[in-house]
């Protein structure tokens, strides 16, 4: 289950092997392993890949039908968020940038409280 759905992830997000690879930080050969169902991942890897795709590690692993952790669900299917988030990356990315920026600050301002 792992490799189909790590397969229909990257192949929803329109990237090669190679490019999702490279985001992940380890060789297409390894991501070409876990795809054919050859290699599995370990905890860190299978948390690493959950969190690229915004999805949960129960989800990779065929645990559960629901992708996303139940607090980001509602905002990932929210229709006008996800049409002003692709404008905004279509059309500026300089702001995707900035966006990014807040979100890490108030993130990590979040965990100092």
């Amino acid at each position: 289950m792992f490799s189909q759905r790590l397969v229909t992830l990257r192949k929803e997000k329109k990237l090669s092997q190679y490019a999702l690879a490279d985001e992940l930080g380890f060789s297409r050969g390894k991501l070409a392993n876990y795809e054919q169902g050859s290699r599995e991942p370990d905890f860190e890897t299978l948390t690493k890949i959950a969190t690229y795709f915004n999805v949960t590690t129960d989800y990779l692993l065929g645990n559960s039908d629901v992708r996303y952790p139940e607090p980001l669900k509602k905002y990932v299917e929210d229709p006008e968020l996800n049409a002003w988030l692709f404008d905004m990356i279509e059309n500026r990315p300089e702001d995707v940038k900035r966006v990014k920026e807040i979100l890490e600050l108030m993130a990590k301002q979040a965990k100092e409280k």
